[in-house]
């Protein structure tokens, strides 16, 4: 009898457990994944609750990313944009007829209405006269081992349903802590992502082009040596989790502002607990923003 997958993929992330934990008590300890007490409200113009449920459409109970049982056969095939993969029904992604959609992946316990990416996308939104659609992706954010995997799954299905739905919609995505993680991995193939033997949907070629600017902050697969980093890392040390291999996303790199602060402890291992924070006093937001602005005024 086959071993439940469940059980699979905890183990195959045992590696990399006793430094999962390390990291993750240090964030536990932060509260809200690096968010500092009493932040103030962030005001993400233009969102909705309906537009954050809408993150999950088209995903089943156990079903990230909209796949059923019958669609297996069906799997995206990423750059290639297979007809298979172009032509699938990957539900009602909640795209408006807005010209550019920001899509938040918070970190950890994060609330979606108060973390570190609400003020940069008020920012960005401000920027284009509110023609701007904030959306908070509908992912666990959890410790729980599935947390990324269910978030990658979610946020292909929404781009893939986006592109075919709103096909002239630029997109911006960003993610901090584990959101970056799940950003990241939703655009690479499966073997890179951190649980490869997780959802094997990938991004359709008009999804992928659809993305104007990708934003991160203290990603825990942070490669120090990657040509699109930003902040004031030492390029010799990675993150905690399983870096990412240099040049997996070079598809998008002149698209990709990735922030590490220097002893981010997530980002920069073997840092201190304390800098995962750093991102909300160090002036990264409103550069995030910029650069996300610019890229977004360049793609129109």
């Amino acid at each position: 009898m086959g071993m439940n997958p469940r059980i699979v993929r905890a183990l195959h992330n045992a590696a990399v457990m006793c430094v999962v934990i390390a990291v993750m008590v240090a964030m536990a300890a932060l509260g809200a994944c690096g968010s500092p007490a009493g932040s103030g409200p962030a005001g993400s113009s233009g969102s909705s609750s309906s537009a954050s449920a809408s993150a999950s459409a088209g995903s089943s109970a156990g079903e990230p990313g909209g796949s059923s049982p019958g669609d297996s056969a069906e799997s995206s095939s990423g750059a290639s944009g297979g007809s298979s993969s172009a032509k699938r029904d990957w539900g009602d992604s909640g795209c408006s007829k807005q010209g550019v959609r920001v899509i938040m992946a918070r970190g950890t316990n994060e609330s979606a209405d108060n973390g570190l990416l609400n003020p940069v996308a008020k920012q960005i939104s401000a920027a284009f006269g509110g023609d701007v659609q904030i959306t908070s992706l509908d992912y666990p954010a959890t410790f729980d081992v599935d947390s990324v995997d269910t978030g990658v799954g979610r946020l292909v299905a929404m781009l893939n349903g986006q592109a075919q739905q709103c096909p002239a919609q630029k997109t911006v995505l960003m993610g901090f802590s584990q959101g970056a993680i799940v950003v990241g991995d939703a655009l690479v193939a499966p073997r890179n992502r951190f649980d490869p033997s997780g959802n094997k949907d990938e991004l359709t070629a008009a999804a992928g082009k659809s993305i104007a600017a990708v934003v991160m902050y203290g990603d825990p697969r942070f490669n120090g040596r990657a040509a699109y980093n930003r902040g004031t890392f030492d390029a010799a040390v990675n993150g905690s989790f399983s870096p990412r291999g240099t040049g997996e996303l070079d598809a998008y790199k002149d698209r990709i502002a990735d922030f590490c602060a220097a002893k981010d402890i997530v980002c920069q291992q073997g840092g201190e607990q304390q800098e995962h924070a750093r991102y909300f006093s160090d002036g990264s937001q409103t550069q995030g923003a910029q650069f996300a602005i610019a890229k977004v005024r360049a793609a129109k």
